[in-house]
């Protein structure tokens, strides 16, 4: 066990401490997004979290709680898609790709930064200059009204965080994720409900991360991501552990696992290859642009070959040039990469605290049933095991359905409030 320390956060940090926020964005950021989402997990408000949920016992807020110990969760995320679309991209991690005529890879950029954390702050210039400055060279062609939707009747602005410059894999251009299952309010909530102990129909004690899932109904148990943060968290606390996800908030690039790729000078495809021809990958062609990877913090990270690197006969050099020589296969896609990045969420812990008694699976249509009048309820609703994903699966609390942005032009807050995450996408401007 790690030596004890004991700790109240002042305030919620941006994710990897980044200085993009004002003094005064900082604190709305900690009051009103991070221990709004928390204290929301923690009192059951059905602002944030669905109908009928648990009030929790073994989450807490770090900024009224103090903090004893720190506990680490990680896992590798297993890309099983290709790059053909953003909407494939469901762990956590996004990716867009430069190519040339010759469909070789020019440039890759990932990023684990959520929609939220990217534009904390309200200022619509500051918004539009870090859009221009996280795509770098593109930064140039990205115009102001690309970035945002406009009510031909009152003249009224939102951003659209499924603009050109975000929405595809093939621009080697992203902003922030845009998967409405990759958001930070809904890694606040998988980890917040995974320290409810749940009980199967025979009162055991369900230990299987899927059937976590499956049971209190939250997360995919298709996905990697979310079985392996759910059994890391529960396990905590059925050893009687009180949790809450670690500051800064946010889920990092843990490591990547880079350092037996080689630079093949000679070709870019993957027959005949001659080993005199592969050298050692020199520094600059991963660039961290942003979180700090030294602290197993990273968040952003760039991909491509320095201008001075050439290649057999002075042959400029892409990211296809790269092979990995264990699959015996040049590097082709974005997803090449991934395979060989670690995700992870930090936790917090107080130990030694009494487990919460083990409940009955969350059962939504119970929760519907027990509201209607006596007279109007059907037979008693028993606490299912299992669910079909496709059917009853419940949306992460904060997920956004990107589809309908455009529908909310009317009513938004203005002046000095920051995005109004979950509940719409975007902040009005004229």
């Amino acid at each position: 066990m790690p030596n004890l320390g004991t700790a109240t956060l002042k305030a919620s940090s941006p994710p990897g401490n980044l200085e993009d926020l004002t003094p005064e964005n900082r604190q709305i950021w900690s009051g009103e997004y991070i221990k709004y989402w928390t204290q929301g997990e923690i009192d059951a408000n059905q602002d944030v979290v669905s109908k009928g949920r648990t009030k929790l016992t073994q989450y807490f807020n770090g900024t009224t709680t103090p903090l004893l110990t720190n506990m680490m969760s990680t896992h590798s995320l297993r890309w099983q898609v290709t790059d053909a679309a953003r909407m494939f991209q469901d762990k956590y991690l996004e990716w867009s790709l430069a190519r040339d005529d010759s469909d070789n890879i020019l440039s890759i950029t990932f990023t684990c930064e959520g929609l939220e954390q990217v534009f904390a702050s309200y200022q619509k210039a500051d918004m539009i200059r870090l859009v221009r400055k996280l795509n770098g060279s593109f930064g140039d062609d990205i115009q102001d009204g690309d970035l945002f939707l406009t009510n031909p009747k009152t003249k009224v602005q939102i951003y659209n965080p499924t603009n050109y410059w975000n929405s595809l894999t093939k621009t080697g251009t992203i902003t922030h994720l845009i998967h409405p299952s990759n958001t930070l309010s809904a890694e606040i909530d998988i980890a917040a409900q995974a320290t409810v102990i749940r009980k199967d129909k025979k009162n055991s004690i369900i230990t299987d991360p899927d059937q976590l899932i499956r049971c209190s109904k939250y997360g995919n148990p298709g996905r990697n991501s979310d079985p392996t943060i759910r059994g890391a968290i529960n396990k905590l606390a059925r050893y009687g552990t009180r949790l809450a996800v670690a500051d800064p908030v946010a889920l990092y690039i843990y490591e990547v696992a880079f350092d037996n790729l080689q630079i093949d000078t000679g070709r870019t495809d993957n027959e005949n290859v001659d080993q005199e021809n592969l050298i050692p990958i020199p520094k600059g062609v991963f660039v961290w642009v942003r979180g700090d990877i030294k602290k197993n913090q990273g968040l952003r990270l760039t991909v491509r070959m320095p201008e001075n690197l050439k290649g057999k006969n002075r042959m400029p050099l892409t990211v296809s040039n790269i092979y990995d020589p264990e699959k015996s296969v040049h590097i082709k896609y974005g997803a090449q990469f991934a395979d060989r990045i670690t995700m992870s969420v930090s936790a917090v812990g107080i130990p030694g605290q009494k487990p919460s008694d083990p409940i009955n699976c969350y059962d939504p249509k119970a929760v519907l049933e027990e509201k209607k009048p006596p007279m109007m309820r059907t037979a008693a609703v028993e606490p299912a095991d299992s669910f079909d994903v496709g059917v009853e699966a419940a949306e992460p609390a904060g997920s956004i359905e990107y589809g309908a942005v455009a529908a909310e032009f009317e009513g938004f807050e203005e002046d000095k409030k920051l995005f109004p995450f979950p509940k719409v996408v975007g902040r009005k401007y004229y």
